[in-house]
């Protein structure tokens, strides 16, 4: 009976199908996993609706094309960098992903954005606002900073004739990244 079974062992056969249950049993495993780990993260995630306001003004310069939000990463550096762990590191990378926003009519002399944003739950979110620009950037510059809660107005060249102007809002809280650029924050909650 021994015998039986170590001569068993022996064939080609049971080492083939071996391996066949093996690759499978790992290829289960992996798929289990990543569908796990796809499932908690959305889980870590809450969808945020900001709103800034702005006031209505007739002086928009003919410049602006549209303005949109640039989702830069979950997360703020230092946290990603010193204390995080491997997974938040992953939901940490840098997304750098650009979003349309609309604007509201004015109303009272106000007008206001509302973005939908996803924040996640144990490391917040970097976002940043800005308005394509097509020709100069001086006049949309001077537009920007007159309005009481817009601040760090800066002008970053694209290649060809756009241009963009980023600029952050102080109803949200600056953070400084390891390059040095400042981005509004939500932090977790």
């Amino acid at each position: 009976m021994i015998q039986e079974a170590i001569d068993a062992l022996g064939t080609a056969s049971f080492w083939l199908d071996a391996a066949i249950v093996t690759a499978i049993v790992r290829f289960v495993w992996t798929v289990v996993q990543r569908l796990s780990d796809a499932l908690l993260f959305r889980l870590s995630l809450r969808t945020k609706v900001i709103e800034v306001s702005f006031e209505a003004r007739p002086d928009v310069p003919p410049e602006i094309e549209a303005l949109k939000y640039l989702f830069i990463r979950y997360g703020n550096d230092t946290y990603l960098r010193e204390l995080a762990s491997d997974q938040e590191k992953h939901h940490g990378k840098l997304q750098n992903r650009v979003y349309a926003v609309t604007v509201d009519p004015p109303l009272n002399g106000v007008r206001r954005i509302r973005v939908k944003l996803r924040v996640h739950k144990r490391l917040g979110t970097q976002f940043k606002f800005f308005v394509d620009v097509k020709g100069e950037t001086g006049p949309v510059i001077s537009y920007l900073e007159s309005h009481d809660n817009i601040y760090k107005v800066e002008a970053s060249p694209r290649p060809g004739d756009k241009k963009r102007v980023f600029f952050l809002v102080k109803d949200y809280p600056e953070i400084e990244t390891v390059d040095g650029f400042r981005n509004n924050m939500i932090f977790p909650v």
